[in-house]
C-alpha cells in the first residue's frame, strides 16, 4: 500500500483564499440584508410610535431602540470580521509572494553549485 503523495501547497493556498473570500462575501451579503431589515423597522416604527400612546408607546420605542442598537453592534462585529479576513487574505498574499521568491533564489543557488560541482569534476574551475 503506498502513501498518496502531499497535496500540492498551490492548491491549499488558493482553497484557503477561496474560502476566505468566500466567507467574506457572506459576510457582506449578511451586513448588507440585517442593515436593510434594520432601516425597514425604522420605518415602520416611526408610523406604530405615534399610533401607540402613553406608557406602552414609550415601552415599544424602548424596546425597538434597544434591538436597532443591537443590530448596530451585530453589524459592527460582522465588519471587524470582513476587515479581519481582509487582513489575512493580504497576509495570505505576502506571503505567497515571499515564498516563491525564496524558491527561485534558491533553485538559482542550487543550479550554481551543481554548475562549480560539474566544473570541479571536470578539473575546470569557474
Amino acid at each position: 500500500m503506498s502513501t498518496p503523495p502531499p497535496a500540492s501547497s498551490g492548491n491549499l493556498q488558493t482553497s484557503s483564499q477561496n474560502a476566505n473570500q468566500l466567507g467574506w462575501n457572506a459576510l457582506s451579503q449578511a451586513q448588507t440584508g440585517v442593515k436593510r431589515s434594520q432601516t425597514d423597522v425604522q420605518t415602520v416604527m416611526g408610523a406604530l410610535i405615534k399610533a401607540y400612546g402613553g406608557k406602552d408607546g414609550g415601552a415599544f420605542q424602548s424596546l425597538l431602540n434597544e434591538w436597532s442598537g443591537q443590530v448596530d453592534v451585530i453589524t459592527r462585529k460582522m465588519q471587524e470580521m470582513m476587515d479581519a479576513l481582509t487582513r489575512t487574505g493580504q497576509a495570505q498574499t505576502k506571503t505567497q509572494s515571499e515564498i516563491e521568491d525564496l524558491i527561485v533564489t534558491a533553485k538559482k543557488q542550487h543550479a550554481q553549485l551543481g554548475d562549480d560541482a560539474y566544473a570541479a569534476m571536470l578539473g575546470k574551475s569557474s
